[in-house]
């Protein structure tokens, strides 16, 4: 790929994190986005699945030309330790 052409990607991912970042809907700043031979790649870990949901939707609704792969995910909860249960 070119220079000019990476440089692109580099500016379209810059837009993805950020739209990721603004929308209510999301509200996450620490989602890795890649993007590769026309596929965009998400990455990292959100609050809930509805906003690993949202996300998907987002990037869908910003880069309807491109295959998205939601490899966010929601990590479970901590169960409570003894020490809070006090």
């Amino acid at each position: 790929m070119s220079g000019s052409g990476r440089a692109a990607e580099v500016y379209r991912e810059q837009h993805v994190r950020e739209a990721l970042a603004r929308d209510p809907r999301v509200n996450e700043l620490g989602i890795s986005v890649r993007l590769a031979s026309g596929k965009l790649f998400l990455a990292g870990a959100v609050a809930s699945d509805e906003r690993r949901r949202a996300a998907a939707a987002v990037v869908a609704e910003l880069c309807p030309d491109l295959e998205i792969h939601n490899g966010l995910r929601v990590p479970p909860l901590a169960p409570p330790d003894a020490e809070t249960m006090r």
